[in-house]
């Protein structure tokens, strides 16, 4: 799991806390790289040009409006920036020395860009009006947020809003990864693999993502009857109540414990607010009292399943 934090040589203290932020918002494992654009720095070029593709890949295609990146000879290590329109021969932008700073500071979180300056949408655009919106996709569709990196509280809103789009946006892509997979049969450290992503950060998006799914915690079911007979098939009813307001389709009902299950899978629609009712044959393996442990979880996110809450059912088996 990645960041980079893109400013200028003046504007460190600007960007003091950024990694700190960061990782507190987004996950505390995270690598933050510090992209100094500096005419010290031999490396300023590559980081510029890494930086306008990062932002051409955050602006809407729609806008007709492309980015370029040209390095100064004979003058160190300097470089401007050029804003070509199409169809707009001969009015083309170009930015340089202090007109680079419409662009800084700037934050880009797994390879994507997040957080530009305010106003730089503006300052992009051939021709500016009010009827204008932003020329970066929104931060749910890959693009960026224009923020004032002097506003403090602005900023930490600015970082929460990053940090939730960065894991809605990874739990998207497990799923899709699920979706082609027995979710019975993925592991973690495969799963973070195969999505290049650090482990320790699937283990604390997995949990995070149990707590903010928050109808999982407004289930409840319950089996009727509780008593059964041993090394017999028995039919039962199972319960569930959604109080919460999203209704949910084909939830998946996983159920363990010392007993056999039939059928399989099982799943059941249950409107929000109300309760559904589904047969089930269970057949015991073990006498006494125990629980059985029931997990709720939408198709897409059994993978998340050892992370959502568990509620134990008790059965007596004679």
């Amino acid at each position: 799991m990645n960041a980079e934090i893109f400013y200028l040589d003046d504007q460190r203290d600007l960007v003091a806390g950024f990694s700190e932020e960061l990782r507190r918002q987004v996950y505390p494992g995270m690598e933050v790289k510090l992209q100094r654009l500096s005419s010290n720095q031999r490396e300023v070029i590559e980081t510029g040009r890494r930086y306008v593709k990062l932002l051409q890949a955050s602006i809407r295609p729609e806008r007709g409006f492309t980015l370029d990146l040209t390095a100064l000879e004979h003058s160190g290590y300097r470089f401007y920036i050029y804003v070509y329109y199409a169809f707009a021969y001969a009015a083309n932008k170009k930015f340089q020395e202090s007109g680079l700073r419409v662009f800084f500071p700037a934050v880009a979180v797994r390879n994507r860009m997040a957080l530009v300056p305010s106003g730089l949408g503006k300052e992009l655009e051939l021709s500016w009006n009010d009827q204008l919106t932003s020329p970066f996709k929104p931060l749910e569709m890959g693009g960026a947020a224009e923020v004032d990196f002097r506003n403090p509280p602005a900023l930490a809103e600015a970082l929460a809003q990053v940090a939730q789009a960065t894991r809605a946006d990874l739990r998207q892509e497990i799923r899709a990864y699920a979706s082609y997979r027995n979710p019975e049969e993925i592991e973690l450290p495969a799963l973070a693999r195969d999505m290049d992503v650090d482990l320790g950060f699937l283990r604390h998006l997995f949990k995070a993502g149990g707590m903010e799914r928050a109808f999982y915690r407004q289930l409840t079911c319950e089996i009727t009857p509780t008593k059964l007979a041993f090394g017999r098939w028995t039919r039962v009813t199972l319960s569930v109540r959604n109080d919460s307001d999203v209704s949910l389709s084909e939830l998946v009902v996983k159920i363990s414990g010392p007993v056999e299950v039939r059928p399989l899978p099982l799943q059941l629609d249950v409107a929000a607010g109300t309760t559904q009712t589904v047969p089930v044959s269970l057949k015991p393996t073990e006498r006494g009292e125990f629980p059985l442990e029931v997990v709720l979880a939408l198709p897409e996110e059994q993978v998340f399943s050892p992370w959502l809450p568990v509620q134990h059912l008790w059965l007596e088996c004679d």
